[in-house]
């Protein structure tokens, strides 16, 4: 008796490794994942600028056709409807929100929520970006856009681990000047 106790709770222990371990894996790979998507979104609303102002050297961006790109391309790249709601095959459980921070030459940060304007500071280069969500902290020296994505929590099937973090994730793409 006393071997098939052990036997029992061997078993027991190895299947809850083996869940936590592919939960944890499939975090991963979507925390991994969210990453890219911030990366590719900071580079789509940096390439919406006005060509006007660029002919005369200065870089501002068209946050309307930026936002409206983004929003385009994160509902594709994260499997969510137009609403942000996580699609039936999609790994994320929550509404997914955003944010897009536009510094150009225009020495106005432009932050907007979820597609939505949020607010307007003034801002000199060589100051600090510093994220709403994250600890994100950057030195702002060109025009720059950022991302930030809250995706939510992991989806994780042991119960005890509640409540988890959200995942967040946050990239961004500096206009250089040459």
């Amino acid at each position: 008796m006393k071997i098939f106790i052990i036997t029992v709770a061997v078993v027991i222990l190895y299947s809850f490794t083996i869940v936590f371990s592919q939960d944890y894996r499939q975090a991963q790979i979507n925390s991994y994942r969210l990453k890219y998507v911030c990366e590719e979104l900071s580079a789509t609303g940096a390439s919406f600028f006005d060509r006007e102002e660029y002919s005369e050297g200065y870089t501002d961006f068209d946050t309307g056709g930026g936002i409206e790109a983004i929003k385009n391309q994160l509902t594709s790249l994260l499997s969510v409807d137009s609403s942000m709601t996580s699609a039936t095959n999609s790994y994320w459980s929550k509404n997914i929100e955003y944010k897009v921070y536009f510094y150009d030459d225009s020495g106005t940060l432009k932050v907007y929520t979820n597609g939505s304007p949020d607010r307007e500071e003034a801002f000199t280069y060589g100051d600090l970006h510093k994220d709403d969500w994250t600890p994100y902290n950057t030195v702002i020296s060109d025009p720059t856009v950022v991302v930030t994505i809250n995706a939510g929590p992991g989806r994780f099937r042991l119960k005890f681990l509640d409540p988890l973090p959200d995942i967040i994730r946050s990239s961004s793409h500096e206009w250089e000047e040459r």
